[in-house]
């Protein structure tokens, strides 16, 4: 019987970043992984960045797993678990709804082979004030489940804006109905000065199962991705065109950016941002598409954003 660990968040939060150091844990204790990423859009970004890490990977990509892919996120369980892994690392979009994680574990050709073991979200250390109902329900449903929320980007912040943070997801969760506000569950430590311990202490976190009033929703109507392989000049064009992005609204609601792109001096750089997490740094890929995640996107104005491929 595997453990099956899911590692959520909403978009941008942290997940694969964690994901990277937790699996460094379970290596050195000398346990076989397998990762199991969902990504929303037609391409495995999340992958190329766990790609030198000591597990192995399957894509679920194009489909999401709480909704058109459930059925194959099934197969993908059972088929880990009979090739004897020790543990599965579950890392899905970050508009995942944890309540659909739940109703896949429960059936009985999985119950079979799987159990849960901890539901760890992962939360940015400062909250954003914009988001829509729709993204604030998400959010909820993974706050409620978890055995352990863990704030991201700590050190970064201010007691003050951590602060803030933390009261604005207790009132999330109020909003929705929980009884239960973070406490002994919520995790604010540097990331760069956990131990062995303190991965133990998430591996054995477990998670709640508390009732509550359930939002159904189609994800790929309400959240959308435009993928792209245009261009830029170089790196710092690539940051300025970036940055437009999440701050002009002609654009729509742009809430992460993800993947690889090229310049016009055929130089590759690896883009992995959300509204106040910035990383782009060059990469040895030769391929790959910038994915673009959020609502209400504007297609046309999106296709100005970068410079176009020459036909």
């Amino acid at each position: 019987m595997v453990q099956v660990d899911l590692i959520t968040g909403f978009l941008g939060a942290g997940k694969t970043t964690f994901i990277h150091k937790y699996i460094a844990y379970l290596s050195r204790r000398g346990q076989r992984i397998r990762v199991i990423e969902n990504e929303f859009g037609s391409i495995g970004v999340d992958r190329t960045l766990l790609r030198d890490d000591d597990c192995d990977i399957s894509d679920l990509t194009g489909v999401c797993m709480c909704c058109k892919g459930k059925d194959l996120f099934k197969k993908m369980l059972i088929q880990s678990a009979v090739q004897g892994y020790d543990r599965i690392l579950v890392e899905p979009s970050g508009i995942y709804d944890v309540d659909e994680f739940f109703a896949v574990m429960s059936a009985e050709e999985v119950r079979e082979h799987c159990r849960i073991g901890s539901i760890l979200t992962i939360v940015d250390g400062q909250m954003d004030e914009g988001l829509t109902e729709e993204a604030k329900y998400l959010m909820f449903s993974q706050l409620l489940a978890a055995g352990t929320v863990i704030i991201s980007k700590a050190q970064l912040f201010p007691e003050a804006v951590l602060g803030k943070t933390i009261g604005q997801l207790n009132l999330l969760l109020t909003q929705y109905g929980s009884p239960q506000p973070l406490g002994d569950d919520l995790c604010t430590k540097n990331w760069d000065d956990f131990t062995d311990e303190d991965f133990a202490a998430f591996q054995q976190s477990g998670f709640r199962i508390l009732e509550h009033q359930r939002n159904t929703m189609e994800h790929d109507i309400i959240f959308h991705v435009k993928e792209t392989a245009d261009y830029c000049e170089n790196i710092r064009d690539l940051e300025v065109r970036l940055r437009n992005l999440f701050s002009c609204a002609d654009f729509g609601r742009v809430l992460r950016v993800k993947g690889h792109i090229q310049d016009l001096d055929k130089n590759w750089y690896e883009v992995n941002c959300a509204k106040d997490a910035f990383s782009i740094r060059p990469c040895k890929i030769k391929r790959g598409l910038l994915v673009i995640i959020g609502q209400e996107l504007n297609e046309p104005a999106l296709r100005q954003v970068f410079i176009p491929r020459k036909i």
